[in-house]
């Protein structure tokens, strides 16, 4: 049963951070829909290496574009990048909650996407700068 629901709320109006948003929704919904410690395991590292890729091209592009709160962002995605380690650390500890996985993508929506990247796009707009 899927947990994360993609809304049209959540484009950014770039395709490509788009369809990378959506398909960490679709990870985290197979995530959190398993108990087997090793599919677990598998699939708690293959979300790590969307999101951090991810992040490098979201990056990338803020960079090229001359995003004037850039730092700050990058802050942000190593925070949560930080909090993905301690996840997959409790899940190596067979500590692991399900309602973790679940908190971090709330947050990932309701802050980083609803905020800090549609204020990123928004930034590009007022530039003139298209963003997909």
């Amino acid at each position: 049963m899927s947990k994360f629901i993609w809304r049209d709320e959540y484009k950014t109006g770039h395709d490509t951070i788009d369809a990378q948003h959506r398909n960490l929704f679709k990870l985290a919904n197979q995530l959190v829909d398993v108990s087997d410690q090793d599919e677990i395991t598998r699939l708690l590292m293959l979300f790590f290496q969307h999101v951090r890729e991810h992040f490098q091209y979201e990056e990338q592009f803020m960079k090229q574009s001359g995003y004037s709160d850039y730092q700050a962002h990058v802050e942000s995605h190593n925070k949560m990048l930080d909090k993905l380690i301690d996840i997959s650390k409790k899940v190596q500890l067979k500590q692991w909650i399900a309602s973790e996985i679940q908190s971090f993508v709330d947050s990932w929506v309701l802050v980083h996407i609803l905020g800090e990247d549609l204020k990123f796009i928004d930034e590009l707009k007022a530039k003139k700068v298209s963003p997909g």
